[in-house]
């Protein structure tokens, strides 16, 4: 007579537990997959949040140079001279003006050559630098950033009129160019993927031609 069993399995049938190499392997290829997806995830995260920062920085150094405009409108030629052909950034500017129209007090032409300067110097990022190996580096600044000034006089004025303050600079990654159709400031590239452009607007008034 045969001793009684518990295994309800048929005879000659082993149990089995545990995963099989395959099925360990798979759940390595899905992990792997599901890692690289975050780690792109957050880089274009980061990228995008690099770009935004860009883009509100380069609408505050518009400002910063419309504010000066606004104050001083009657060296509006002197401005003006900083065209679609003529742009400030990358040191254009390589001399202190003098006199330093921070201290004391300066004609109009005196402070709109100051004005230009002083709005380089922020386009460079050289408000903020470190040194990297005895070498003098702006902390904060666009990539090859550059800035124009284009002004449309109303008719019989000459310091009245439409200002437009234009920031040009490249973006980490292609998307489309912005300036597709539109005013290039400065030298350019027919078609650039990375290029990146603000303009602001205002209307400027000399009240000494009213």
């Amino acid at each position: 007579m045969l001793p009684a069993t518990n295994s309800s399995l048929p005879p000659g049938r082993a149990t089995q537990s545990g995963f099989t190499l395959i099925e360990a392997l798979v759940a390595a290829v899905i992990l792997a997959i599901g890692v690289l997806g975050v780690v792109s995830l957050l880089t274009m995260s980061k990228v995008s949040q690099h770009e935004g920062m860009d883009r509100v920085r380069a609408v505050a150094l518009a400002d910063d140079m419309i504010e000066r405009i606004v104050r001083n409108p009657g060296a509006m030629d002197t401005y003006d001279d900083i065209g679609l052909d003529a742009p400030v950034g990358g040191n254009t500017i390589d001399e202190v003006p003098d006199p330093d129209c921070s201290a004391v007090v300066c004609t109009v032409t005196e402070l709109a050559n100051f004005d230009l300067w002083a709005w380089e110097q922020l386009l460079d990022g050289r408000a903020t630098t470190f040194d990297d190996g005895g070498t003098t580096t702006p902390a904060v600044a666009l990539r090859n950033v550059q800035g124009c000034i284009v002004f449309t006089a109303d008719t019989g004025r000459t310091n009245t009129g439409i200002v437009d303050v234009i920031i040009q600079w490249q973006g980490l990654k292609e998307t489309a160019d912005a300036v597709d159709g539109g005013a290039v400031c400065g030298d350019a590239d027919d078609e650039d993927l990375t290029r990146r452009q603000v303009v602001v607007s205002t209307y400027v008034i000399d009240e000494t031609e009213l």
